[in-house]
């Protein structure tokens, strides 16, 4: 059945905002677009800047397919959560998923067969999350739900570093407690791998295709984004993630990535894109400036050939 409207609300917030918080007010729900743009690494340019969404709502979560050529993505305008294709050359955006039920983060599979999406049927109150089967499925191009990616339960977030190995965000099972980790999951193997237990929401593949990277949030002052792969003792620090403007609360503060092909990493903060060289010991620099956004950069997403951004922008409430 498709599930009630304060629960739907409450996923989306925890995807958007932060982990854990207070169901939104219907009036208060936030408009979330898609935008594509042209990317040159070399030249330090972001052009050809467009929104591909121009549906009210949220669409959110963009992944690029293995072959650059189309954006997947998260969007509730069918009322539940489903999953669109933009096919760049075309222009045209089809709907890939046609289901009550919520689905998020689509990403596309190491063997190109398909996707992977967090499945949200019978959600958790407190959390928003899957709470009686595992949440990450494996679905076909043409939309059909195969099986779990990973007998774990409560992924909220996740990435494939190779066809055994991903990177999880594991949602706390006491409400209100907060206690979320990241794990290194081998599907082979069963064996998992302590990341974090202060992760943030974006996880990736270190360029080397060996380790899993993400945000961590330990030292509240400090959020660093690190990696790690399983026969390692300790996460890897890369970089600390640039800080907020002033004033902004933490749930706002920048903490989703993306790797570029020239191994250098991708942030935003506000409508600023700052890049990382991959350099050690260095930080963050602005690399674009986006204005006429309309509102903040969250998710990041970075073509596997370099070409090409994709983003969702949180759009500011327009005024009366």
């Amino acid at each position: 059945m498709l599930l009630p409207a304060p629960t739907r609300r409450l996923v989306l917030q925890a995807l958007l905002c932060a982990t854990a918080a207070p169901t939104l007010a219907a009036e208060a729900r936030p408009d979330v677009a898609i935008v594509l743009a042209r990317l040159d690494i070399a030249a330090g340019r972001v052009s050809q800047v467009a929104r591909i969404t121009h549906t009210r709502g949220a669409n959110f979560q963009p992944a690029f397919t293995r072959d650059s050529a189309a954006v997947l993505y998260a969007s509730d305008r069918s009322g539940s959560s489903n999953i669109y294709r933009h096919d760049i050359a075309s222009g045209q955006t089809t709907a890939v998923t046609n289901t009550p039920h919520s689905l998020y983060s689509p990403t596309p599979l190491p063997d190109g067969s398909g996707f992977s999406a967090i499945r949200v049927v019978d959600a958790d109150p407190n959390y928003g999350i899957e709470s009686k089967q595992p949440s990450l499925w494996r679905f076909s191009w043409d939309g059909q739900a195969i099986a779990p990616a990973v007998p774990v339960m409560r992924v909220g977030y996740h990435a494939w570093i190779d066809a055994q190995r991903l990177a999880l965000f594991i949602v706390d099972d006491v409400a209100n407690r907060n206690a979320h980790r990241a794990v290194l999951f081998n599907s082979a193997t069963g064996k998992t791998t302590p990341l974090t237990t202060q992760p943030g929401r974006s996880l990736g593949r270190t360029p080397d295709g060996r380790r899993a990277s993400f945000v961590d949030q330990t030292d509240p002052a400090h959020w660093r984004i690190c990696a790690m792969g399983e026969d390692d003792a300790t996460p890897q620090v890369l970089v600390e993630t640039p800080l907020g403007s002033e004033g902004e609360k933490d749930p706002h503060r920048s903490q989703y990535f993306a790797w570029l092909p020239d191994g250098s990493l991708l942030m935003a903060r506000g409508q600023w894109l700052l890049r990382w060289d991959g350099s050690p010991g260095s930080g963050f620099k602005p690399f674009a400036e986006l204005t006429g956004l309309g509102g903040a950069i969250r998710n990041i997403a970075a073509s596997p050939d370099g070409t090409r951004l994709a983003f969702s922008v949180l759009l500011a409430p327009a005024q009366p």
